[in-house]
């Protein structure tokens, strides 16, 4: 079983723990911070598809109705 060392305590914890079983560190050994970094690029995918549409659709409505 592979060991990795608590970043907290640095004892050695199991690469499969969820949280160490000294200090209680949440995700010893980062496996977590991949869905963190996944949920990120979703919501900047999201933003700049929101961006997007403003720019194409928003923004031409609101010059037609300045120059009517």
């Amino acid at each position: 079983m592979p060991l990795v060392a608590c970043p907290v305590c640095e004892k050695d914890v199991s690469k499969r723990a969820h949280n160490c079983p000294h200090c209680g560190e949440p995700d010893p050994a980062r496996y977590h911070t991949r869905n963190a970094w996944l949920g990120r690029l979703f919501w900047l995918l999201v933003f700049a598809g929101g961006a997007y549409y403003v720019w194409q659709v928003i923004v031409p409505m609101v010059i037609d109705l300045f120059n009517r």
